[in-house]
């Protein structure tokens, strides 16, 4: 039986597939050009990581009602979503070329972002009024600089200027998309060995029953075994592998003050004063005046 061992089940659900870093790359070399179309994109991502092909796993014997997702989800909506958020990663790389048209109204039948809705096409929509206030409304420059804080975007020269991808954190952000959330999947979920026990409040002979936890697990413990994660070079993978922290760090709280500031930030703060994040950089002078 290979269920609980992943390099095992997952090695046996992948067939022998591997990465195609060519076509990773590619995606993240050509997120800002242009003349890279969604389409283009689509196929490269589809090409690049064998993952994808996990969201459909399922066990040899169906239990009744169950559905192997412990989301509650299909697995082909799992694989759905997660290409979903594949998607948003493209248009958001892209504002200021089509990206705020795109999230906003999403494609026509030749796969290119729609325009923006005329004063007779939006009488009688309530559903393409929203999304024209979504696209009014949406602080795009600020979701921009988001991208470029978390160092997937740099600007040439500093603060203003052109927008260019950083390859090597866009591709290790590609591949944590592809891969998050494969271990919803209930047939994948990892068990606790004796040597690596206790891991994260699970004993030995465990199921990592929370898909964090188990993807945490799987990386810290058998990388080889998803191989979009163990290609990329070993500042990326550490970059994802501090993303899998537990931090309990929940963004609903925080936006909507839902809690006191120990609850909210102590784990976090234990994460990076253990060394899972890097210091801030250092302020910026401002130039002197003559």
């Amino acid at each position: 039986a290979v269920e609980g061992e992943p390099n095992l089940a997952i090695a046996l659900a992948l067939s022998g597939r591997t990465t195609d870093w060519d076509a990773v790359k590619r995606a993240a070399t050509r997120l800002r050009h242009r003349d890279y179309g969604f389409r283009d994109y689509y196929v490269d991502v589809r090409q690049a990581f064998p993952e994808l092909q996990l969201y459909t796993v399922t066990r040899e014997e169906y239990k009744a009602g169950h559905r192997d997702i412990s989301a509650g989800l299909t697995p082909d909506e799992e694989y759905r979503r997660t290409l979903g958020a594949l998607f948003a990663l493209y248009w958001l790389a892209r504002v200021g070329i089509d990206g705020e048209c795109g999230l906003s109204f999403g494609v026509d039948d030749d796969w290119a972002p729609r325009k923006i809705p005329e004063q007779e096409d939006l009488d009688g929509s309530a559903a393409l009024k929203k999304r024209l206030t979504f696209y009014c409304n949406t602080p795009w420059k600020k979701l921009l600089q988001l991208l470029v804080d978390a160092g997937m975007l740099t600007e040439r020269g500093g603060r203003g200027g052109a927008v260019e991808v950083a390859v090597p954190r866009m591709c290790a952000m590609l591949a944590l998309t592809a891969i998050h959330d494969v271990f919803k999947v209930e047939a994948l979920l990892p068990r606790v060995r004796p040597e690596h026990a206790p891991f994260k409040g699970f004993a030995a002979g465990d199921v990592i029953n929370d898909h964090d936890v188990a993807m945490y697990y799987v990386l810290d413990h058998f990388p080889e075994a998803l191989p979009s994660f163990a290609g990329l070079d070993a500042t990326q993978r550490h970059s994802v592998l501090f993303t899998q922290s537990k931090m309990s760090f929940n963004h609903g709280w925080l936006v909507q003050a839902e809690a006191p500031p120990h609850a909210l930030f102590a784990r976090f703060k234990r994460v990076i004063m253990a060394g899972g994040g890097k210091p801030p950089p250092p302020p910026r002078r401002c130039p002197r005046r003559e």
